[in-house]
């Protein structure tokens, strides 16, 4: 695909292949009409950013942006503090499990709780409790008591709290917009969550050396109550009574029948949850920026940042990647991608800004991944079961990583990391193909 050619380049070219085939070229288009044509894509490109016009969506999006950068920062420490008691890939690795766990358990709980109660109101004790997690790890800091099992009790609970979190988020999105502006929101989601891992990992490696563990966990305190501020402010629709869901296995029974009937969901959860699985060298990034690209701190903010710069570098594209008109063949080409970078970047002992762009591409292929597979599962999720359905996403996507943290920190423990990361971007590439060839309708999956 060629990048940067004008419209009439590629109109001019088109006709000549054209003529070259033996076919006569189209008639030139008048104009006003290519006047209209070009205001008409200028229009389109805005309306990613004009959905912000929606004054709650706007509150939602502005809240989590600085909110979820507090996070990111908050990982990076946790990361970094777990490789300075340790120095072991293997703890590192069980970061992502003691994640992994409660998320899988809960995450359906969660999406439950959203399709019955007051998403609002469930934000609102959910972000507090998660402020809280963070004020613990300062002040354990700060006294010297911390060790292992106290950092990975606060993550236990942590993780617990925000499998409700995720699923309650992610049904509130479509209730804020027209339906018809769902692709724009989404496509802007997901770039605010990726530009939140840019500065996050980026500054919080920084922050790190600057101000020490423990100030860095205020930080993310700090940030909790500008979502929570935004909350208060905002106004969510809630489900209509008959429509609602009752506590119960039979809510549990509604969901799993709508994903049986609707394989193709399940198919692109599938996509993602092998592709990070096997195919994340997260847990991997502290030990390559101590120990193989030598880069402290710092080094780790920026490998950790890269994915996310690379998805954020095609902002740009959002509106037009939501509108690819076959999303499930979009989602199978961009996992692959994944797997791809993933293996470069196994096989790159430096200089960082080579192993950077790897990562970048990476990112890039994910950002392509994570629009079109939202919009896969929003546009063909009624509003009443977007809670369930949303949950159902968490645990593919959220445990998936998670869980591959843990696997690449096996791997590499008793192997190298290294290899970790190489056989497990290969090993996703070939579960990309698996899945592709079970659930071949798939790749003609077209939602509108």
């Amino acid at each position: 695909m060629q990048t940067g050619q004008s419209d009439e380049a590629f109109a001019e070219e088109l006709a000549a292949e054209e003529v070259a085939a033996g076919e006569p070229p189209p008639p030139p288009m008048p104009a006003a009409a290519q006047r209209e044509s070009g205001a008409r894509q200028r229009e389109r490109r805005a309306s990613v950013w004009r959905v912000l016009r929606h004054h709650d969506y706007s509150l939602l999006f502005w809240g989590q942006l600085i909110s979820s950068a507090g996070t990111q920062i908050a990982v990076v420490t946790i990361a970094w503090q777990v490789y300075l008691i340790s120095h072991s890939a293997i703890a590192l690795g069980l970061i992502g499990l003691v994640q992994a766990i409660p998320r899988l358990i809960f995450s359906v709980v969660g999406g439950v709780f959203a399709d019955v109660l007051d998403r609002r109101k469930m934000l609102l004790v959910i972000d507090s409790i998660l402020a809280c997690t963070s004020a613990a790890l300062a002040l354990f800091t700060i006294t010297h008591v911390i060790n292992l099992p106290i950092i990975y009790v606060v993550v236990l609970i942590s993780a617990s709290v925000s499998a409700f979190e995720f699923p309650t988020r992610q049904a509130i999105i479509p209730t804020l917009v027209p339906r018809e502006e769902l692709p724009d929101a989404m496509s802007l989601s997901t770039v605010g969550m990726q530009l939140t891992f840019i500065v996050g990992a980026t500054i919080g490696g920084f922050i790190i050396a600057l101000v020490g563990v423990a100030n860095t966990y205020w930080i993310d305190v700090a940030s909790y109550f500008v979502v929570l501020s935004a909350l208060l402010l905002m106004t969510i629709p809630r489900i209509p009574a008959e429509k609602r869901a009752q506590v119960g296995i039979a809510a549990f029974v509604d969901g799993w029948r709508f994903l049986q009937a609707h394989p193709i969901i399940l198919a692109v959860l599938s996509l993602d949850f092998f592709a990070t699985f096997f195919g994340s060298p997260r847990a991997l990034l502290p030990i390559y920026a101590s120990s193989i690209f030598h880069t402290g701190p710092q080094g780790l903010g920026i490998l950790l940042a890269a994915t996310s710069i690379g998805a954020v570098a095609l902002t740009p594209l959002t509106g037009r990647i939501g509108r690819i008109p076959r999303q499930g063949l979009g989602v199978v080409l961009a996992v692959l991608a994944w797997g791809v970078c993933i293996v470069a970047f196994g096989l790159t002992s430096g200089p960082l800004w080579l192993a950077v762009i790897f990562l970048a591409g990476a990112g890039a292929a994910d950002m392509v991944s994570m629009i079109l597979r939202g919009l896969i599962v929003q546009l063909t999720t009624p509003d009443e079961l977007r809670g369930r359905m949303s949950a159902v996403n968490a645990m593919f996507v959220i445990g998936g990583p998670m869980l591959g943290q843990f696997e690449s920190g096996v791997v590499a423990g008793i192997f190298t990391p290294e290899l970790s990361v190489v056989t497990g971007g290969l090993a996703c590439i070939a579960a990309t193909l698996a899945i592709a060839a079970l659930v071949p309708s798939t790749l003609k999956a077209r939602l509108k």
